[in-house]
């Protein structure tokens, strides 16, 4: 058997005693030594290089971002497509102006592969650098003999992702903005604009309606008191961060996603669009039906979704066909099993995926758009009732004294 190869980094002296540093993949130190000294460098020090993938600690994000990975297989793509090697393809990237979290990591596999590791496979070793779809992509590629075309496919399908992500972005933001300014007048209505009004009422006997008593009273509880409800609010958020953490808590926050009807039918499209496109891509690249479920599996970030995707698997493996098992285990909706089902008698089940997959892309823009025509309004009215509120309870004592004063 063949001894492993290791990474050395090494200072050595030349002839001259000018001191020259530098790495050497080799079986042991010796090895590197006796190498050098054939070139007439002598080894002053010697260690065994780190292997380890690249601390994100220091990273803005702690790993890459979508879009680096579809630029990185995009230019990976064109220099497969051009004839070079893929070590030499990953040497050339590495020194691309990409973050030096993903650098860092390509020199590592670029190690991994002058030891006759397959790129798949380094790549399955940092999974926090690059997504296990990728992996499993480029495994399809490596193995069929197209991974210029894998790779093509995969940019298309994170540039497509990328634009989901974005289109969430857009709809949350004026939503969040609302919720803002809500929180804004709150804060101003019950710190400064209604405790001036119970000191000017404080001084003249007006009987105050019920509704100004309740909006003082709560007024002068949150002035006297508001360090500690501000402090009952970071505990209450940071113990839903911690149950959130937890194998349950996450179970059951994932699958709230799914009990509220806006966020269901958001979350659903989401998932129905990616599962689409990413069983087409896989299918079409030459991997069995099992192969590119578990490969999906992986992608899937959901708890409560993944619980049932699992099923879906276990189905499949017992020879449940595809169409069958989704409309078993999950409701994707009958657009999705009745295509499926169409492609399994067909025999064209992947190009059945990838012709329909921009119809899915379409039901993403559309859930989405629930956000405008039925969360700002309702977050608009809300606005507005407080406003209304406030104004009814501070004028009323008000208008009572004007009246009161023309009899």
């Amino acid at each position: 058997m063949n001894e492993k190869l290791n990474k050395y980094s090494y200072v050595a002296k030349d002839i001259d005693g000018k001191k020259i540093k530098g790495t050497y993949i080799a079986q042991n130190e010796k090895f590197v030594v006796d190498s050098l000294a054939k070139a007439n460098l002598y080894v002053v020090k010697i260690k065994k290089a780190n292997t380890n993938a690249p601390n994100a600690f220091f990273s803005l994000t702690g790993k890459v971002s979508l879009k680096e990975i579809t630029s990185f297989c995009k230019q990976f793509s064109v220099l497969i497509s051009s004839g070079i090697s893929i070590i030499d393809a990953i040497s050339t990237l590495k020194e691309q102006s990409y973050s030096s979290l993903l650098k860092k990591t390509l020199d590592k596999v670029v190690d991994d592969l002058y030891q006759g590791m397959m790129l798949s496979e380094s790549m399955r070793k940092y999974p926090k650098i690059f997504p296990n779809f990728l992996a499993s992509m480029i495994y399809v590629g490596e193995t069929s003999g197209k991974l210029s075309e894998v790779l093509i496919s995969v940019a298309n399908y994170y540039t497509r992702e990328q634009k989901n992500k974005q289109k969430l972005k857009s709809a949350l933001a004026y939503p969040l903005v609302l919720v803002g300014m809500l929180v804004v007048v709150l804060i101003a209505l019950f710190h400064f604009v209604i405790p001036t009004f119970i000191s000017a009422f404080s001084k003249m006997e007006i009987e105050m309606p019920a509704i100004t008593m309740a909006l003082f009273n709560i007024s002068n509880f949150f002035k006297n008191n508001w360090q500690y409800v501000a402090l009952c609010i970071v505990i209450i958020a940071f113990s839903i961060y911690l149950i959130a953490k937890t194998k349950n808590g996450k179970y059951f926050f994932d699958k709230c996603k799914f009990i509220f009807p806006i966020s269901k039918k958001i979350n659903t499209a989401i998932f129905t669009s990616q599962f689409v496109e990413s069983l087409g891509l896989l299918l079409s690249s030459g991997l069995d039906i099992v192969s590119a479920l578990e490969s999906i599996r992986t992608i899937i970030h959901n708890t409560y979704l993944a619980k049932q995707f699992d099923r879906v698997i276990i189905d499949v493996k017992k020879g449940i066909s595809l169409s069958n098992a989704l409309e078993l285990e999950m409701n994707l909706g009958s657009v999705v099993t009745q295509m499926v089902a169409v492609g399994e008698k067909t025999g064209k089940t992947d190009k059945m995926l990838l012709e329909t997959s921009s119809y899915f892309d379409e039901q993403v823009t559309n859930s989405l758009s629930l956000i405008s025509t039925i969360i700002q309004p309702i977050l608009l009215a809300l606005l507005g009732v407080v406003i209304a509120v406030v104004f009814v309870a501070i004028y009323s004592p008000i208008l009572s004294m004007i009246t009161s004063l023309d009899v």
